[in-house]
């Protein structure tokens, strides 16, 4: 008679042991529409990547994430403002509002291109017009791309600064004890000196004397 064996289940990725700012505070991080595991799930990982452990890396850690976050939402921004007006572009389409949710969706069928063609464009064409028609709105989501990956780099330098900051201080002990052997060993010289030259003006003074 066989026995049947359960299987196991793999382990849960372990929560940092610290909690993060949002946490503690309570606050909300995901916008309206984002789920929120979503969110927590890759802000462990980065935590994890980043192996932070003191409060002080656990925050520099979220805020990284929370930058990675709005680049995202800023490249989704605009990917949703092209579809939009390509969209609106092809309104004179047989099926408008289907044209424009398969555009959303990039789900582009023969129907949907077939639409696409009838109100005179090509894709290419329709997908140049859409943003040369949203170029100023586009240019300002850039813009606070750029904002929050100068941002990112901020925290970057700021989270290794504080994970080195132990091997740092090590090391700048070490480096005041190096510095202080060697004051040691330039002292010492100078008193071999001082009593090398002391010795010889003794000398050069006992034949006067005589």
């Amino acid at each position: 008679m066989s026995t049947r064996t359960t299987p196991k289940r793999p382990p849960a990725a372990s929560s940092p042991e610290i909690p993060s700012i949002s946490e503690v505070l309570g606050l909300q991080p995901t916008l309206p529409g984002e789920c929120a595991d979503h969110y927590q799930q890759s802000l462990d990982a980065i935590i994890g990547e980043l192996g932070a452990k003191t409060a002080l890396q656990v925050y520099l850690a979220e805020k990284i994430h929370d930058c990675l976050c709005w680049i995202r939402r800023y490249e989704e921004q605009k990917r949703a403002t092209i579809a939009v007006e390509m969209g609106y572009l092809t309104s004179n389409s047989p099926l408008p509002h289907f044209v424009r949710d398969a555009l959303m969706q990039n789900k582009l069928t023969k129907g949907v291109i077939a639409s696409i063609e009838s109100c005179g464009y090509t894709l290419e064409a329709l997908q140049q017009e859409a943003i040369e028609n949203k170029a100023e709105f586009l240019a300002k989501l850039d813009s606070r791309i750029a904002l929050y990956t100068k941002m990112l780099a901020s925290f970057q330098m700021s989270y290794e600064v504080a994970a080195n900051r132990k091997a740092r201080a090590q090391q700048l002990t070490l480096q005041n004890e190096l510095m202080r052997r060697r004051l040691d060993a330039i002292e010492v010289v100078a008193k071999d000196v001082s009593m090398v030259l002391s010795q010889e003006v003794l000398e050069d003074e006992q034949p006067q004397a005589n």
